[in-house]
């Protein structure tokens, strides 16, 4: 727990201008409903340099998701597809970041179109025992770029896993227009700002409404707020998402920390417990030594220092165990490699000479005070003085076992529940034998090539040609306007989805009202979905049929209402979504197959790929898996509460087991003569369950508000989730009670049916 944690915290700490840099975010609001977006206009950097005071520099970085680099070494082309690493930067990059450059320059060139820099890695890869600077690669076979520095690699704990990267000029030189369109924001254009010295964030932001009158119009500015999100927080934020893709919630790492304590504390409480329980037959041993002149004090720190042996032994198990476990499991398992070195790392040994120090010291310190403070004659005998106080600690302990178990059994069940939601709640498309490729060329003729064989293949029901799946991990919204019936102009906050004739029969989504996109080559009709409708406060979807609306500068016609779908994770509300034919988008062959016929439809899609695209590798995903993906986190949390409910029930059944023991030898004798009485074993077995009965029904009774308030929480980040029913409770407690009626059940039935002359008789 403490190396993921570490790790975690670790992220993007390499740079010095740390506690200054900010990332500029923005929140929409919409009938009371908050929807984060970390994307800006790419307009927009430029302006905020310009307009808000107390801003030192800031800096646009636009991620490249479909990048094909070409190299010409030694008259062999060679291809390379490089999605995550492809980044279009500004020279203010250099000034907000540290990124060491190795060789070559950076300085006055990044304000220039087709330059390049690349990392260490991937310019020793495209230029092998040779300087890569002043070479040339190609970027998408289109676009020559000349390599002026190689910079270092990124390190393993940064969320920016950049290799390549592009002048801005570049960019703007292909796509002019959309550097002068503010109503155009997608989640892979993000803005940072380095601040001047002592100069709060606080003050930026409230610079932003006035920034936000001067640019955009009214029902934009009532709705939106920009806000400045700190780069110390950029691996923790789950609002504006990360370019490394991953997200490391604060929620879940301090989940972390609490199981961690939860479990060391449940283990030692355990120890005190078993330790407890042995005391009788320690007895005479204490009573010896203090007859032979040992001191309290002396027998205090003997106890110790057996249960520090017992505590290093157990340490440097679990440090081999770590190191044989960390590749295999846990890296595997959190999607980060975790270093394990505790030689160089002070900070991890320093942890673990104080977790050495705490456990030996909670865990021996109560049983060395109750085996100590035994009166020789007593102990001498066999037996330890008795007292309500030890017996009602001991309770306290498995009380709090019992606790801590209840509340992972009911986070487990809540979690598990939360995940299988997530698997059978209706989309609004369908997800079963979706399989999407994404094109490595998109032009119209590299379409046609592929229209004309895939129609051919056996066992593809149908296909469509678009920019992304009703579901995708990037989104791109922009502002749409509507022009009612009565002339007024709606402005609204639209998903776009570029979209063929084909798309809605493809991924089954319902049409509620008129009829989908026909085929075109121009942007001659819309459809939208219901909550477009709703933002409108139309109700009739057949009302809209046939207005215009204008997007992106395309004005045109609404002909069709499909039923809301989600467009994104079920912890974000369905928004307004707008759907048009714009050919030039599409990047995506979406493919509805027969699902007997997947293997063989694969393999002739595989086939056709190499006949068009023979330098590229070939890949596809199937739409289920995406969803899935996506909820890897989640998933992962589930598995990690699971497991750690078992640890802790093991644990706790330990600890019941040693206060059943422990009491079964206090009360030896009354067993005997409750025997002798006539008491049947039943009789003896009950009364021993019924005390632990109450202990669990005790514990329940702080563990369900805690537990509920705890996953309630965790339910809270998500828009679509279960209802916590009566059921999860008495699954909790009906857990607890089989593990509390299964331990004490075997350990009293030994006491019960032992003979009691055995334990009448005394010496």
């Amino acid at each position: 727990m403490f190396l993921i944690v570490k790790q975690e915290r670790s992220f993007n700490q390499n740079h010095e201008n740390l506690n200054s840099i900010y990332r500029v975010g923005h929140v929409d609001v919409e009938d009371g409903r908050e929807y984060p977006q970390g994307g800006v206009p790419l307009v927009m950097p430029a302006s905020i340099k310009d307009e808000i005071v107390g801003v030192k520099e800031v800096t646009l970085i636009s991620h490249e998701r479909y990048g094909l680099i070409s190299v010409n070494n030694g008259g062999e082309i060679k291809y390379y597809e490089e999605d995550p690493e492809l980044v279009y930067i500004e020279p203010s990059f250099f000034d907000v970041f540290d990124w060491e450059v190795l060789e070559g320059s950076v300085e006055s060139v990044f304000n220039q179109p087709n330059i390049v820099a690349l990392n260490k890695t991937l310019a020793d890869k495209y230029f092998p025992n040779q300087s890569a600077v002043g070479q040339t690669i190609k970027l998408n076979k289109e676009t020559d770029l000349k390599v002026v520095a190689v910079m270092e690699d990124a390190p393993k704990n940064s969320d920016f896993p950049f290799g390549i990267f592009i002048s801005m000029e570049t960019k703007k030189a292909k796509d002019p227009k959309e550097f002068n369109n503010w109503g155009s924001i997608s989640s892979d254009n993000v803005a940072f700002v380095l601040l001047e010295n002592n100069v709060e964030p606080a003050k930026i932001d409230a610079q932003f409404p006035d920034f936000v009158e001067k640019h955009w119009d009214k029902d934009t500015r009532e709705a939106r707020t920009f806000l400045l999100a700190p780069f110390t927080e950029y691996h923790f934020d789950e609002r504006f998402g990360t370019f490394s893709g991953r997200v490391a919630p604060k929620t879940i790492l301090y989940a972390y920390i609490i199981i961690g304590v939860l479990l060391i504390v449940t283990a030692c409480f355990n120890f005190i417990n078993m330790s407890t329980a042995m005391a009788v037959k320690r007895s005479k041993e204490v009573g010896m030594r203090k007859v032979l002149g040992s001191t309290r004090k002396q027998l205090i720190l003997r106890f110790i220092g057996e249960t520090f042996a017992i505590t290093l032994i157990a340490l440097l198990i679990s440090m081999a165990l770590t190191e044989r476990l960390l590749p295999m499991v846990i890296n595997d398992f959190i999607g980060i490699e975790v270093p394990f070195n505790p030689i160089a790392d002070l900070a991890l040994l320093g942890y673990l000479i104080a977790i050495l120090l705490a456990v030996s010291v909670l865990a021996g310190l109560y049983p060395a005070i109750v085996l100590s403070s035994a009166k020789p004659i007593y102990a001498l005998k066999g037996s330890m003085t008795k007292g309500k106080g030890n017996l009602f600690f001991r309770r306290s302990l498995v009380f709090t076992q019992f606790l801590i178990c209840q509340i992972l059994i009911f986070g487990t069940v809540v979690a598990v529940q939360q995940m299988n939601y997530f698997s059978s709640v209706d989309m609004g498309y369908d997800q079963e034998y979706i399989l999407n490729i994404n094109l490595a060329e998109t032009d119209k003729g590299t379409r046609d090539l592929w229209d004309s064989k895939v129609q051919n293949i056996p066992g593809v029901v149908s296909y469509s040609f678009n920019y992304k799946p009703p579901f995708s991990g990037s989104q791109s919204v922009t502002n749409a306007y509507y022009y009612g019936v009565d002339s007024a102009v709606n402005e609204l906050n639209t998903h776009v989805k570029m979209a063929d004739d084909q798309y809605q029969k493809t991924y089954g989504l319902d049409l509620v009202a008129g009829d989908w996109l026909t085929k075109s080559d121009t942007v001659n009709q819309f459809v939208v979905n219901e909550t477009f409708l709703k933002k409108l406060g139309i109700t009739d979807p057949n009302e809209v049929i046939g207005e215009r609306m204008m997007l992106w500068g395309f004005n045109a016609p609404i002909v069709g209402v499909v039923k809301d779908y989600h467009v994104t994770t079920l912890s974000e509300a369905i928004e307004p979504v707008a759907m048009f034919n714009r050919q030039e988008n599409f990047r995506t062959l979406g493919l509805r197959i027969n699902g007997q016929s997947s293997a063989n439809v694969i393999a002739e899609l595989e086939t056709i790929w190499y006949d068009i695209h023979e330098e590229y590798e070939f890949d596809y995903t199937f739409l289920d898996k995406e969803i899935a993906d996506f909820y890897e986190g989640e998933r992962k949390m589930s598995q990690m509460l699971t497991v750690f409910a078992f640890i802790a029930i093991f644990i706790g059944c330990l600890g019941l087991y040693g206060l059943v023991s422990f009491m079964a030898n206090q009360k030896a004798k009354e067993i005997g003569i409750r025997k002798v009485l006539g008491a049947t074993v039943a009789n003896i077995m009950s009364r021993f369950s019924m005390e632990f009965i109450v202990l669990v029904g005790l514990s329940f009774l702080l563990a369900a508000p805690l537990a509920y308030w705890g996953m309630n929480s965790w339910l809270g980040q998500y828009e679509y989730r279960i209802a916590i029913g009566p059921i999860i409770f008495l699954i909790s407690i009906g857990a607890s009670l089989l593990i509390a009626l299964s331990t004490t059940g075997y350990r009293s039935m030994r006491a019960a049916t032992a003979n009691p002359v055995n334990s009448l008789r005394d010496e």
